[in-house]
């Protein structure tokens, strides 16, 4: 009643701005925070409420007056950043989420850690260690962003040498030879995540909390999405150009791919080598 009562009253007052994405997804919830500097520079005198379903996200964002999951009615004060993909998307999202609230310029996403989030998990992993997560949502997409686990098994297999933590749902198939962090909150998934040599999962939430915290990833992208349009040009994203390529829509949910050509085209020893030759190489030149 408490949350209710003072939505109400930010609702009324004369000095607020909303922002309201509201698709239920991680990514979408975070990406709401690219178009937040933006809008505190444009509007410095407005108190910038957030209405989304992950509320962890938005903590201690300097830009966020205040944030809740609840929501009574939409009003002439909520901003809505939007975007489309199709096979005719030529923005990348987050581009096109600015521009659709009145921003020329955007930002990425980032998320705000503090000390004692970061450290509990330093501590706990004192180690270099890579973060896995083989599953991803398919509510929306059905099949059509899924590698498979057992892929992403053989890939973490060739990779013997390291450690893995795997991250994601609760849910999600358990892999072999790694440590079990499936279901962790999100904050602490950042922090997990911000310590890591590098991510190796799928396109969407995960991609996005990685790029938060400014930790590289590599993504199997297969042919259904664009990286140009969804993801970071500093990722490693393995993507193919299938004659049926291009096949997500983000209007409407998804059939099951009987064949997933994009995807099978991709082997657990192609994206090993290219991790070896473009990411692992880069990442220890860089610290010496």
């Amino acid at each position: 009643m408490l949350t209710y009562l003072k939505l109400i009253y930010y609702l009324l007052h004369p000095n607020t701005l909303f922002v309201r994405k509201r698709s239920g997804a991680v990514g979408d919830d975070l990406l709401m925070s690219c178009v937040l500097p933006g809008l505190k520079y444009k509007y410095p005198d407005k108190k910038i409420i957030i209405e989304a379903n992950w509320v962890d996200l938005f903590k201690s964002n300097p830009y966020v007056h205040w944030v809740t999951d609840k929501h009574l009615k939409t009003t002439k004060k909520h901003l809505k950043p939007k975007y489309i993909i199709d096979v005719n998307s030529t923005k990348p999202i987050i581009k096109q989420m600015s521009e659709s609230v009145g921003l020329n310029n955007f930002n990425y996403p980032e998320i705000y850690l503090n000390e004692d989030e970061t450290g509990k998990i330093a501590k706990k992993y004192d180690f270099p260690y890579i973060v896995i997560a083989p599953a991803g949502k398919q509510k929306f997409s059905k099949n059509r962003k899924d590698w498979g686990v057992e892929k992403f098994q053989d890939l973490r297999d060739l990779f013997s040498q390291y450690r893995f933590i795997q991250t994601g749902a609760s849910s999600d198939p358990l892999m072999k030879d790694v440590i079990d962090e499936r279901g962790l909150d999100i904050r602490s998934c950042a922090a997990l995540l911000k310590n890591a040599i590098f991510f190796l999962g799928l396109e969407g939430g995960l991609m996005h909390l990685s790029k938060a915290v400014g930790t590289k990833s590599v993504i199997i992208y297969g042919g259904a999405l664009n990286p140009e349009i969804t993801g970071y040009k500093e990722n490693l994203n393995i993507a193919t150009s299938p004659e049926c390529g291009l096949c997500f829509h983000s209007y409407k949910k998804h059939d099951v791919c009987s064949t997933m050509i994009c995807m099978n085209m991709i082997s657990p020893e192609y994206v090993a080598k290219q991790i070896k030759e473009h990411l692992i190489k880069e990442l220890y030149s860089n610290e010496n």
